[in-house]
């Protein structure tokens, strides 16, 4: 997909092997750190039982939840907002950081951990009208990754963002990959965003390109992900965010035959 800018994941235990490296280094350290943070209101924090903690921050317009909860390894979470839902479970240290993209100024959402009562927090974007964003979200249960090729960039090369290459410390491009979610449990909602912290450094008139990758499918496909079987094209949502404004776009996967071989110049669908 091209776009013309006017102006301008999770991060969950148990990713899969393939982000898990990126998820690791998208806590918001280097450039992400240097910009505004807000924490949010949360009631009925004490749900969360004795000596648990919960923090939840927003910074460029991704929201971050932290709990701690004592013996509470594999503990499903869920974070319900808007229409959306997101499943999580409780790290191996019975610690949970989890992320997902903010698509309005002012924002509530819940969070729920089985067998404990929800709790709902609010959150406000201060530089909601400021940012640049893409959201790319989904619900089968397959992996995607989102490319984006930055003005003047090339695949593989500076400019070139995606979910191995996140560009956490902006030292490859100006934009980062800040949410990197896995295959969606049954139900739940995954996602994966990229936001330009400074929008100045986007060049007038300048030209974006956005393709999507089914990773899960692979380069020599069998079912169920092809041909007319149930996973073969996958329906997506596209989302951009700028100067305030949110435009949606929804669409299906290209599809691919069945043990035919897909050449790299088919590997990745433009976003149109």
């Amino acid at each position: 997909m091209k776009q013309k800018p006017t102006s301008a994941g999770f991060l969950a235990s148990g990713a899969a092997r393939w982000v898990f490296a990126a998820v690791l280094g998208l806590a918001g350290s280097g450039a992400a750190m240097a910009q505004t943070q807000n924490q949010a209101q949360c009631d009925q924090q004490t749900n969360l039982g004795v000596n648990s903690q919960l923090r939840v921050s927003q910074s460029m317009g991704r929201a971050l939840v932290e709990i701690t909860k004592p013996n509470s390894v594999g503990r499903k979470v869920e974070i319900e907002y808007g229409d959306e839902m997101y499943s999580f479970k409780m790290g191996t240290d019975s610690r949970l950081r989890a992320g997902f993209a903010l698509t309005a100024a002012t924002n509530t959402f819940t969070i729920s951990m089985s067998e404990t009562p929800p709790i709902t927090c609010e959150v406000a974007v201060p530089d909601f009208n400021k940012l640049y964003r893409v959201v790319l979200r989904w619900r089968d249960p397959v992996q995607l990754d989102l490319n984006i090729v930055e003005p003047g960039g090339r695949m593989g090369e500076i400019g070139h963002v995606n979910a191995i290459r996140p560009n956490t410390n902006l030292t490859q491009g100006i934009g980062q990959m800040d949410v990197v979610g896995t295959a969606p449990t049954e139900g739940a909602t995954a996602e994966l965003s990229y936001v330009v912290p400074n929008s100045s450094l986007i060049p007038a008139n300048s030209v974006f390109t956005y393709k999507i990758d089914y990773v899960t499918r692979g380069l020599q496909p069998d079912a169920p992900y092809c041909d007319e079987h149930a996973l073969a094209s996958p329906q997506v949502e596209f989302l951009t965010i700028e100067n305030g404004k949110v435009s949606v776009r929804k669409m299906g996967v290209s599809r691919a035959r069945c043990r035919e071989k897909i050449t790299e110049a088919r590997r990745y669908m433009p976003v149109r």
